[in-house]
Parts: structure tokens; C-alpha cells; sequence
């Protein structure tokens, strides 16, 4: 049996400088005990493997790459090669704080059997976009975990569980390919199983994840497609319907109101709700567009879960 206490695993694509940050960030950690950092390139164009030089002798860090199969397949895959008895979940553009990981182990100690996350915080203030992405996660954890012990939702650049549980539960659905609504699915199945999700406030990362405009649509008409996916998938199971996301979105107007720097900052207040605007605009497209192709999808065997 294996001593290690925990592995994080981190997914990458071709993003050499933004892991380099996450690594160094990793190496930081305050935590006190065997543990491992395994990091899966998921088919990079050029292979990020030489990043890893520079942490030898800081980390116990095993680089991985496998052909592109999306972010959900390379985390199963991390898992697949982890040996630690917890598992922890970054992303390469985001920077745990010190104390990170120690306080999601010992938060998955203090609830047996939960799946735990901390909060993700905008490193990138200034920019417009980055702002109103972290504004819409604030948002979705202000109204999903309004009881942090008895949390529904938990994003997956932030969080922990047993390796166990992990593959006793399947993993990741590798049929999200690319990053949309994966990690939603994840914390709906591990609720259908009987199990816990927790939110621990104060295990931060800060998330760096640049948009323009053109990026911004992007991941929000992803994440459009994937909650198409997510909700049927729901239908399939019984394990919910979309009133929780309709009262999600009903209660917007009145919690945006209260986030807004209207005082201090009239004209950034505005671009945020603009930007909230294209938000609801690129997710409402992107439903649309995968209820009208899943159809021809489905008809053919769905492929099985990668772990």
C-alpha cells in the first residue's frame, strides 16, 4: 500500500509558463506529509514536459501526456496514475495559496466520505472578462452553497476526495470534451451516490485565466452545450430537474445589485452588467445549439467513462 497522503492533479494544455506558475505555487505548500503533484499534458502541441526540471528536488512530480481527449479524460487519467489516498484537483492557470492543500485534507478528515472545495479567487482584477467570470462563480457558489456542509456544487480547478470514492463513482464523464459543465456532473452524481459535498472557504486558489471578449463567449457558449448535457444526463438518472437552475437565474437581478461597485465605480458597474448580458446570451445559444444536435449523437452506443 502505498504512503502517500495525496496526489493533485493538475490537466495542461500547451500552456508551458501558466503550469510553471501553478507548479511553483505547489511547491509552496505548507502541508505536512507525503504527497505528490501529477500532472497529465493532454496532447500539446509541443510537449510541456521540460517544465518539470526545475522542480526537481521541490516536488515528487510525475509528467504525463496522452493524446488530446479533453480536460475530464486527463484528470481521470491523473487519478488512474496517482497514488495517494486523497486526490486534489487545480488547473494549470490557477495558484493555490500555502495552505491549500493541508486545509482540504483535513477538511475531508473532519467529514469522512465529502467531497471538499475551498473558494477560487480573480487574479486578474483589472481585466473586465476575468471579473465577471469570477463574479458568475461567486454567484453560482452564493446560491447552490448557501450551506457550505451541505454544498451541491463544486468547481473542479477546487477540490478534493478519496481516490476511492474517485473510481468507485467513475470519474469524470470524458464525454464533456472540453471544459463545460463536467464538473457539475461529477458533484450531481456524488450527491445521487448519498454523499457529501462541503465547501471550506478558506482553502484558496487564485485563478489567472486571461479573456477577450472573443474567449469570453467561447467558454460561456461551451458551458452553454454542456449544461444541455448536464440536464439530460440529470433526466436520464432522476437526480434533478432544472428548476434549481431556473431559481438560480430568477434570483440574478437582486444578487448582482448587491456585488455591484455602482458607488465607486459607475462605469465598471456597467461592464459587468453588459458582460453578465453576453453571458446569458452565449450560454442560452450554446443550449440551444447542443439540443439540436445531441439528437444525432445519442443515437449511436455512448461511449463509456474513461478512469
Amino acid at each position: 500500500m502505498s504512503d502517500v497522503v495525496a496526489s493533485v492533479v493538475v490537466p495542461t494544455y500547451g500552456r508551458p509558463r501558466q503550469l510553471s506558475a501553478c507548479l511553483e505555487a505547489l511547491a509552496k505548500q505548507t502541508f505536512h506529509g507525503p504527497w505528490e503533484v501529477v500532472v497529465v499534458d493532454d496532447g500539446s502541441p509541443e510537449p510541456v514536459g521540460g517544465v518539470a526540471d526545475v522542480f526537481a528536488g521541490r516536488l515528487a512530480l510525475r509528467m504525463i501526456r496522452q493524446e488530446n481527449a479533453g480536460p475530464a479524460a486527463a484528470r481521470n487519467r491523473g487519478v488512474h496514475e496517482a497514488r495517494g489516498e486523497f486526490i486534489a484537483f487545480t488547473d494549470d492557470d490557477c495558484l493555490p495559496e500555502p495552505g491549500w492543500l493541508g486545509q482540504l485534507v483535513e477538511a475531508a478528515r473532519e467529514r469522512p466520505g465529502a467531497l471538499v472545495g475551498g473558494t477560487t479567487v480573480n487574479g486578474l482584477t483589472r481585466e473586465l472578462f476575468a471579473s465577471t467570470s469570477q463574479l458568475i462563480i461567486d454567484l453560482v457558489y452564493e446560491h447552490f452553497n448557501a450551506d457550505p456542509d451541505d454544498a451541491y456544487f463544486l468547481t473542479s480547478n477546487n477540490m478534493l476526495c478519496t481516490r476511492e470514492q474517485f473510481l468507485a463513482l467513475g470519474g469524470f464523464d470524458a464525454g464533456f470534451p472540453r471544459a463545460g459543465a463536467e464538473d457539475r456532473d461529477f458533484c450531481d452524481r456524488w450527491r445521487a451516490a448519498g454523499w457529501r459535498i462541503a465547501w471550506h472557504p478558506t482553502a484558496r486558489i487564485e485563478h489567472r485565466h486571461s479573456q477577450t471578449l472573443r474567449n469570453f463567449l467561447d467558454l460561456y457558449y461551451r458551458y452553454g452545450r454542456g449544461a444541455y448535457r448536464y440536464q439530460a444526463a440529470r433526466r436520464r438518472r432522476h437526480s434533478g430537474t432544472m428548476r434549481e437552475d431556473l431559481s438560480f437565474h430568477a434570483s440574478l437581478p437582486r444578487r448582482v445589485w448587491r456585488r455591484l461597485p455602482v458607488g465607486k465605480n459607475p462605469v465598471r458597474a456597467m461592464g459587468v452588467v453588459a458582460a453578465l448580458g453576453l453571458w446569458q446570451v452565449a450560454n442560452a445559444v450554446g443550449f440551444t445549439v447542443e439540443g439540436l444536435v445531441s439528437p444525432r449523437r445519442t443515437a449511436a452506443p455512448r461511449e463509456g467513462m474513461r478512469v
